[in-house]
């Protein structure tokens, strides 16, 4: 499947909450976690609209027009996907032109807009933002002023500013081509939590070679925004490399450009589009990434195909990027165990093995807490909606945990958002988010699970 942009008429449905049991083997020895949440989560980007249920992690505002709203997330540990639902009072699903999706999310942040249908009807819709935070007391939500500015294809990204304030800023760059110029023109808009209010700057582009300002005047599709150290965003460009706004909090941010390894693979359909978006994270200033090759890419979506996952990593300072782990399909092992939770038709007589070739793979995701493990979307074909999200350890080869999904009315090209945000939950003010580490039992996972599947049946009725 070709990159495409996201779809936001996502059908999410129980059976992503398969019910497990204790001896389930993606259940065993746990997981390591902070308090009564997930330290981390894989959050599905687009919202449920429902009414009237809502959970520890709820929190409300008002929208521009004085309309109640809410938000509330639905959390599972890894495999496991989480979703988040909002809920506006006196509205129906009619009067969103769209369903809330997530634009990024940053530590204790999530920025999400929400698409409402103009009253009276026949205006521009009204998109509008809203950043929640967990942690610091019981979580917030805090709707972004309109700063007038925002355009179809604007960078959003999220900055936390340093230390336990929860403050925030919310950065959008815009960028724009006149005929006859050389270079992108960029602009750089923040709007901060302590002042309440935006303010604009003109980024300085002198870091940029000849040969960058060339890569971006070409066409660029960002995938993902991520935060680099303290003061720094990047935007990735699936087919070149990172745009990278620094000193963001300055008095004059600098635009950088990090292209991709030179011996990186990009793989495209007949329309060259990438066939995987490859995923990405930072962590303080070290830059991470992982894709998946296939052996023949015309063919991936067929299944039974061959392929490698490669993760890479770089600082900003460095000259070049590391590859760090290289792994073949074919020599990852598979515990038999796992024959009742992935898909029928995986085990190879001749072998006597379990065969994750015969799946077809999606977009992988590394992991928030360890480089060596990652995870994989996978599906046994085409026509139903049925997935599994697969751990794999990289440094081990082996498979480490699977957890069935539901794809019905979504492209997996971009169907999820690792966030961090669960483990400040409950923090008070001055609290280290590091500490308090507890391992979760398997009976607790058990009940974490069953709840939120009770929860979906009881909306589905």
């Amino acid at each position: 499947m070709a990159l495409r942009a996201p779809s936001r008429s996502t059908t999410l449905s129980p059976i992503s909450f398969h019910r497990p049991t204790p001896t389930d083997p993606q259940l065993g020895g746990g997981t390591t976690r902070r308090s009564d949440h997930p330290d981390w989560v894989l959050l599905h980007k687009s919202a449920r609209i429902i009414s009237g249920h809502r959970n520890t992690t709820t929190a409300g505002c008002h929208t521009t027009e004085g309309q109640a709203i809410e938000a509330s997330f639905w959390l599972v540990d890894p495999p496991g996907v989480s979703y988040f639902s909002v809920h506006c009072p006196g509205l129906s699903n009619e009067d969103f032109a769209d369903e809330p999706y997530v634009l990024c999310a940053e530590a204790a942040l999530v920025l999400f807009s929400v698409a409402f249908v103009p009253v009276p009807r026949g205006r521009w819709i009204s998109t509008q933002h809203f950043v929640y935070r967990a942690g610091w007391g019981s979580p917030s939500l805090h709707l972004i002023p309109d700063p007038g500015k925002v355009r179809r294809g604007d960078l959003f990204g999220l900055l936390p500013f340093a230390g336990t304030t929860g403050h925030y800023a919310v950065v959008f760059l815009n960028r724009h081509f006149t005929a006859g110029d050389k270079a992108w023109r960029f602009e750089v808009h923040a709007f901060s939590s302590v002042t309440r209010s935006w303010s604009s700057k003109a980024p300085i582009l002198s870091g940029l070679s000849e040969d960058d300002q060339q890569s971006l005047l070409k066409h660029y599709a960002t995938c993902k925004q991520i935060m680099v150290g303290a003061t720094s965003l990047g935007w990735v460009d699936l087919f070149r490399g990172i745009l990278l706004l620094c000193d963001v909090f300055g008095e004059c941010p600098v635009v950088k450009y990090i292209p991709l390894p030179a011996s990186r693979v990009c793989q495209t359909d007949e329309d060259g589009h990438p066939y995987i978006a490859p995923w990405y994270c930072c962590d303080n200033d070290l830059i991470k990434f992982v894709e998946i090759e296939f052996d023949d890419p015309d063919r991936r979506t067929l299944g039974n195909q061959g392929w490698k996952a490669t993760t890479w990593d770089r600082t900003i300072a460095a000259d070049d990027w590391r590859r760090r782990f290289t792994v073949d399909g074919a020599n990852i092992s598979v515990d038999p165990s796992y024959s009742d939770l992935l898909p029928a038709g995986l085990w190879n007589d001749g072998t006597g093995k379990l065969e994750l070739k015969k799946l077809i793979f999606y977009t992988p995701t590394l992991s928030k807490h360890d480089d060596s493990f990652h995870y994989v979307m996978c599906k046994a074909n085409n026509v139903d909606g049925k997935a599994w999200v697969i751990t794999l350890d990289m440094e081990h080869a082996a498979v480490e945990a699977v957890a069935p999904y539901s794809t019905r009315g979504c492209l997996l090209v971009s169907w999820h958002c690792p966030c961090a945000f669960p483990k400040y939950l409950d923090l008070n003010p001055g609290d280290d988010v590091t500490m308090h580490s507890k391992r979760i039992g398997v009976a607790d996972f058990v009940l974490q699970v069953l709840l939120i599947r009770d929860w979906f049946k009881e909306l589905g009725n």
